[in-house]
């Protein structure tokens, strides 16, 4: 094959590159002439030439025509002798060139004989885990075929919070796909969030130009130009951009490639949604590590052998980290060299610390969290910052946006804050509306209001806790529409979730139940706010009741009773002392309900509370006849009804016959037991008081059982057991199934009773019940012996 001619000893590219050198010195010369930098933006007006085309000419990448180069010389003050060489040496140029097809001069200039291919990756860490998902999502810039994607330069950008590892998954992924950018790649850290100056784009340009062999005179000062040409130099070309550390889309977009072959992966804390909207980035957001990678991250920065030592501090210690990336680099190289057990002693020191972000300081500020994290933060405009500080005060471990209008006292949930922190990633929205953010970050939010004037954590926590008891009261008014509300029901304003209904109400108390338990402590420990400990435990009391935590009930309910011990309001401390007293009755621990309840009612009787001794009374009947000891709670039962009669209160009545027809029929008394029983149930229908017709329903059952007539007790439990699934209230509907199973066992339906008993259980284990066992002996029974005929049962 014939070899294309060309002028002997003369080689386009070469010739190009000295024309670019001459021209800039002509350039250089000029300014010397005039005494001030060349307007280049003036000088391609006059050449009627845009300012792109004027920067390509002079770095070479563009042959001006005959008419313009001897323009631009002239305009350059080249005359004479000079002018006449450099013209020649530009017809060399353009010759050399024509003969030279485009395939071969793409060749040459990635041939080893032109300018190096930039190759600027930094050195990417030596340990990466997990990140499958997202380095998928990564390779897809590529195409099915490997290589960048046709049509259009691909661009993808990773979001997250500070140290979460972005730039390692950005640098792992580029040393994966270096193969697929043989004209290079191109890295920049544009110093968006730090105590640096943030980059400037131009001077990001100012490098990668050089970077791709424009010499420093050519290299446009205008940002627009500049980035012009950079697009320029990448077409054709197959290069990869790591633009890091970027904090904002303007910073971003000028250093974007256009043509197909390249492709830009940028990294920034801040949500870039402009380069998702306008250039249609790929996002991919990271969030704290899975628990699984957190500890493989530790174990091959530690080593198998070290971490099999001290599982369970390792298991901790994730914890601790919270499971970001950074945090768990620096305490593994906290015991890196450390002796063995040193896992176990970090773990105590955190524990114990005052400040733990102190533990995660180093010396080097872009590894240091507090300085990592304080990059984001100093960047917020004032409001958004409050609410992060603010933030601070709230110790549950996630928070919807109406209460963050009661933290900063709103009226309207602040979306527009709560948007500025996510696209900061200082929060992150996980469900719609519900906010949450790492535990490193809210120790970080913890020690900025603790370095602010106290009042405005002081202030800050109360207005959270008025908000939380609003709405705990609203709630807690729709499980129980019947109970009267001193002042009226509460009512519903623009900060409070939508709560209309017990459905609402019982959503509400199971998502918030964690913050709720969080804030009554909180308030129990702060001065001047433990009031609302009680408050708050009085209105999530029924439903922890009806939920059957029997556990948490206790606690909350001794938290209050602490608190209001503490402040002195006597008051206070007798209801939630009889409150803690029933709570611990269901957790069979009688002998300490019984001191408390004779404690309270002497304390009532103190107070001259006749209604506090009343609804003692009946917590007295309660913990007796949790003993099997009816003849100790009748007495109890009588006067809280004769007290009833005095006020007719209908609900004391109802509650007073409810609370003695129960220990008739536990005594045998079943016709006396139903007596009473119809006539609280009739209270209980006219007040549409359904907790109450739910339980005396049951006691009826009973009774209708202990007469032999296990048909009319079956009734009793099915309209019982409809009322406690509508209401939520498990432990009795446990209950309910229970004797169903017993009536249709006394008809003969053993099959009937076997899965209703069954389903009884269920509940009483998942509610971690000891009253789980009585029926496990039933079922026990049931298997052993065989089913009795139908006809020999009693007759309903």
């Amino acid at each position: 094959m014939n070899e294309v001619p060309r002028p002997p000893g003369h080689d386009g590219e070469a010739l190009g590159q000295r024309l670019a050198v001459e021209l800039t010195r002509a350039v250089v010369q000029a300014e010397k002439r005039f005494g001030r930098t060349l307007d280049r933006r003036e000088l391609a007006r006059r050449l009627n030439v845009s300012l792109s085309s004027l920067y390509a000419y002079l770095n070479g990448t563009t042959l001006p025509g005959t008419g313009v180069f001897d323009a631009l010389l002239a305009e350059l003050g080249v005359r004479g002798t000079e002018a006449g060489r450099l013209a020649t040496l530009r017809d060399e140029v353009d010759a050399a060139r024509r003969l030279r097809p485009a395939a071969v001069r793409s060749a040459a200039r990635r041939s080893p004989g032109s300018a190096a291919a930039p190759r600027q990756l930094p050195l990417s860490h030596p340990v990466f885990v997990a990140r499958d998902a997202e380095l998928v999502r990564l390779d897809a810039l590529l195409g099915p075929s490997g290589d960048p994607a046709p049509g259009r330069a691909g661009v993808a950008v990773v979001e997250g919070t500070g140290g979460v590892g972005k730039t390692a998954l950005a640098l792992h992924w580029a040393y994966r796909a270096q193969h697929r950018f043989p004209d290079g790649q191109l890295y920049v850290d544009l110093r968006g969030f730090g105590d640096k100056a943030v980059m400037d784009p131009g001077e990001a340009l100012h490098g990668f130009l050089q970077a791709l062999g424009v010499t420093p005179a050519a290299v446009p000062t205008d940002t627009a130009v500049a980035s012009g040409l950079l697009r320029t130099l990448l077409a054709g070309r197959r290069v990869l951009l790591v633009l890091d550390n970027a904090r904002s889309t303007d910073q971003v977009r000028p250093l974007l490639p256009t043509d197909s072959g390249s492709v830009a992966v940028v990294t920034s804390r801040n949500r870039l949604d402009g380069l998702v909207i306008r250039e249609g980035a790929l996002r991919i957001a990271l969030d704290v590590l899975p628990r699984y990678a957190a500890r493989t991250l530790l174990e091959r920065q530690m080593g198998a052998e070290r971490i099999a030592l001290e599982p369970r501090e390792v298991d901790e210690l994730v914890d601790l980290c919270a499971r970001l990336p950074l945090a768990l680099s620096v305490a593994a190289a906290r015991t890196a060299t450390a002796p063995a057990g040193s896992i176990g002693a970090l773990v105590r020191e955190l524990r114990r610390a005052r400040a733990p972000l102190d533990l995660f300081g180093v010396q080097d500020a872009d590894v240091d969290l507090r300085t990592v994290f304080h990059g984001s933060y100093a960047l917020l405009p004032a409001p958004a910052a409050q609410l992060f500080r603010l933030l601070g005060c709230h110790p549950g471990p996630e928070i919807d946006a109406t209460a963050c209008a009661g933290l900063v006292g709103a009226t309207d949930p602040p979306l527009a804050l709560l948007d500025t922190l996510t696209a900061a990633h200082l929060v992150r929205q996980h469900t719609p509306g519900r906010y949450t953010l790492h535990d490193l970050l809210r120790l970080y939010a913890v020690e900025l209001l603790d370095g602010g004037p106290p009042q405005e954590r002081l202030d800050g926590t109360e207005r959270l806790l008025r908000h939380y008891l609003d709405i705990a009261r609203l709630a807690d008014h729709h499980l129980e529409p019947w109970r009267p509300t001193p002042g009226g029901a509460p009512s519903l304003t623009g900060a409070q979730p939508p709560i209309g209904d017990h459905a609402a109400a019982t959503a509400w108390f199971e998502s918030e139940l964690p913050t709720l338990q969080a804030l009554i402590a909180q308030a129990a420990a702060t001065p001047g706010l433990e009031s609302y400990a009680w408050r708050l435990a009085d209105a999530c009391a029924l439903h922890l009741r009806r939920s059957g935590r029997r556990a948490q009930r206790a606690a909350v309910h001794a938290l209050a009773r602490d608190a209001a011990g503490r402040v002195g309001n006597r008051a206070a401390h007798a209801t939630a002392t009889r409150r803690l007293a029933d709570a611990l009755s269901r957790l069979h621990r009688a002998e300490e309900a019984l001191g408390l309840l004779y404690e309270t009612l002497r304390a009532c009787r103190t107070l001259g509370d006749t209604e506090g001794v009343r609804e003692v009374r009946l917590s007295l009947v309660r913990v007796y006849a949790s003993c099997g000891d009816p003849r100790r709670a009748m007495p109890h039962a009588r006067l809280a009804l004769a007290m009833a009669e005095r006020t007719q209160d209908p609900v004391a009545l109802a509650d007073g016959l409810t609370s003695v027809s129960q220990q008739w029929e536990r005594l045998g008394e079943h016709t006396v037991a139903l007596d009473h029983a119809r006539r609280a149930l009739d209270l209980y229908i006219r007040l549409g008081h359904l907790d109450g017709q739910a339980g005396i329903l049951i006691g009826m059952g009973r009774a209708e059982q202990g007469l032999g007539r296990p048909a009319a007790a079956i009734g009793h439990y099915e309209v019982s057991l409809d009322l406690d699934r509508a209401l939520g209230d498990r432990f009795r509907e446990a209950h309910a199934l229970e004797h169903l199973g017993d009536a249709h066992a006394a008809l003969g339906r053993g099959k009937d009773a076997r899965a209703l008993w069954e389903e009884a259980l269920a509940l009483f284990e998942d509610l971690h019940h000891p009253d789980a066992e009585p029926v496990r002996a039933k079922l026990r029974a049931a298997a052993d012996y065989p089913p009795v005929p139908a006809s020999s049962q009693l007759s309903p």
